[in-house]
């Protein structure tokens, strides 16, 4: 047992009450009335002790929180070790204890939280790299998987999803050393999608074709406005108008064919005149290998004989040895372009599911814009970020209506992901298991924890790559989940060495904290603002805590406790 000391107990009693009061620092004051000439029996110092009250024992056990204060000349002691253990008991009568670690100060006093306590609840891992904040969440699910993950009803009943932004939490095979690791837990209960924008080798996400033609989804990956961009998208996906006429590829022909006649009739000056042959060529990559010679061998035809009169803003189709120069105001122009178009033989109905809705949406496109209803400034840039990004999203998405977790614990690893992905798949992936479990299960039956390394990546505040509107859109969607996801079984479990940069809403939600080492004056700062559980000797040891080392703080500890986590003997962490 320690003695008396600074961030240590006593106790106080006032007549049957024992309140629980935590050492914060200790004055020392001289006795004024002291001489080197006259000479008392006493110290000439005085000592005392400035303590802040944690709670008091009633009934055997420790409860946290003040429900009296002590009066003066009320006696202090130092705790006796049942009491010191009583204090440092956080496991609540029906839940199962999960030893972590034990007490930095005290190493023979084991810590061990609730299950529940922890695992059904909003945690935060915080600490600079190299502080032993990784350690502590693949402790936290190792400890978790190792004694759980073999029963049927936890398999059944809980699902787990890792987005792990640099790989750490997948299994490494082989190397140098000939080195293998299965972190958190073996092949037996995890699944790991490891992605990559780079080539085609990586994993696929399954999704159901509900979820990929949702427009959420669409906003979500092209960072749509909310005034314009993302009503275009809804109203495209919602209407039915080109799944009725891809079926039919004659009439879907005729359609593009009165496009493209329209557009080249046009005498606006302000109008692309490479609009019609741009569009084709939209037409062409959304049908990528599926598409006809006869389409391509038409733009090359359009390229060398479809030319444009500046002066009179008039298109016109060159003069062959048979025939004449033909001009886009003759009386038979739009027959005679649609006549190009509907020769073509091609077959619409082999695009898949995301080439399906990049079609759709640049049919729309083109036929708003060409009609006058759309500004090409407001749906332009939307339409280049699709150009660029379904490329990608194809290599990391599937449409399957197979489960997304077949086991409890799902890891996607997003260290071969470019950066534009990176934003957007952790928001796609939580968003589309958030809803589904708010559809499919809205008593919170079983539950869902999403685990989020390196949270500051998606969580920040501030990010010059994105519009306000997008970032808006993003924190409020992980917003709701840590306001509203407790009732429908869904929890949050963020591991980040910028708390500064994470949403002080999402900060200051949650539940549990493990505090590692500190140094950042803005991410002690925010930390100070966000947590209330956490006392000023705690608070002010966060940037001197040691490798491995961390502050427990929350609902599931009855104080403030500097741990070290435990190490393990098992090879997976």
């Amino acid at each position: 047992m320690r003695n008396v000391a600074v961030a240590s107990y006593v106790k106080i009693v006032k007549g049957f009450a024992e309140l629980i009061a935590k050492v914060d620092g200790e004055v020392v004051e001289e006795d004024r009335g002291a001489s080197s000439g006259y000479r008392r029996g006493v110290d000439p110092l005085s000592r005392q002790l400035d303590v802040s009250l944690v709670g008091y024992i009633e009934g055997g056990r420790f409860e946290r929180g003040v429900r009296e204060m002590p009066l003066l000349d009320n006696e202090c002691f130092i705790l006796t070790e049942h009491e010191f253990r009583m204090i440092h008991t956080f496991v609540s009568a029906g839940d199962e204890p999960l030893e972590i670690g034990a007490l930095a100060m005290e190493p023979t006093q084991p810590v061990s939280v609730g299950v529940n306590a922890i695992f059904a609840s909003h945690v935060g891992i915080f600490g600079n790299t190299g502080s032993g904040k990784s350690y502590t969440l693949a402790k936290l699910y190792h400890e978790l998987f190792k004694r759980y993950g073999a029963i049927e009803t936890f398999r059944r009943r809980s699902q787990f999803v890792l987005i792990d932004f640099n790989g750490e939490y997948v299994n490494c095979v082989g190397g140098s050393e000939e080195y293998a690791t299965a972190v958190i837990a073996g092949d037996d209960v995890k699944q790991v999608y490891d992605l990559s924008t780079h080539d085609d080798g990586g994993d696929r996400l399954p999704l159901p074709k509900s979820a990929v033609h949702d427009p959420v989804f669409w906003t979500v990956l092209l960072d749509a406005t909310e005034k314009t961009q993302a009503p275009f998208i809804s109203r495209v996906l919602k209407s039915e108008y080109w799944d009725r006429l891809l079926p039919d590829a004659q009439a879907l022909l005729d359609v593009i064919g009165d496009l493209v006649a329209r557009a080249t009739k046009s005498n606006d000056g302000a109008l692309d005149r490479q609009l019609p042959v741009n569009f084709l060529e939209e037409v062409v990559s959304c049908l990528g290998d599926h598409a006809s010679p006869d389409l391509t061998a038409l733009i090359e035809e359009m390229r060398a004989s479809l030319g444009y009169f500046s002066q009179s803003h008039n298109f016109y189709w060159e003069a062959t040895p048979t025939t004449q120069r033909k001009w886009a105001t003759d009386a038979d122009w739009a027959d005679f372009i649609k006549a190009k178009v509907t020769a073509v033989q091609q077959d619409f109905s082999a695009v898949d599911d995301v080439d399906l809705v990049r079609f759709k949406l640049v049919l729309q496109y083109y036929r708003d814009v060409i009609s006058g209803f759309a500004n090409r400034e407001h749906l332009g840039p939307m339409m280049k970020r699709m150009d660029e990004r379904v490329p990608s999203i194809k290599r990391l998405v599937k449409v399957s209506e197979d489960a997304f977790t077949e086991g409890p614990l799902t890891v996607v690893s997003l260290r071969n992901v470019n950066l534009a992905m990176r934003k957007v798949i952790p928001m796609i992936v939580c968003k589309h298991l958030y809803d589904a479990k708010k559809r499919t299960d809205p008593r919170g039956q079983r539950y869902l924890n999403l685990i989020i390394d390196e949270a500051h990546n998606i969580l920040s505040t501030e990010s010059a790559r994105e519009s306000e509107a997008w970032r808006d859109y993003r924190l409020e969607t992980f917003e709701e989940i840590i306001k509203e996801g407790r009732k429908f079984g869904v929890f949050l479990t963020l591991a980040s060495q910028r708390p500064h940069d994470i949403s002080e809403t999402i900060v200051s939600q949650l539940h549990n904290y493990f505090l590692h080492r500190l140094v950042n004056n803005l991410d002690v700062h925010a930390i100070e603002k966000a947590v209330a559980y956490l006392d000023r000797v705690s608070f002010e040891s966060l940037p001197i805590l040691p490798t491995g080392t961390c502050v427990l703080s929350g609902v599931s500890a009855q104080v403030p406790v500097v741990v070290r986590i435990g190490g393990s003997s098992d090879s997976r962490v």
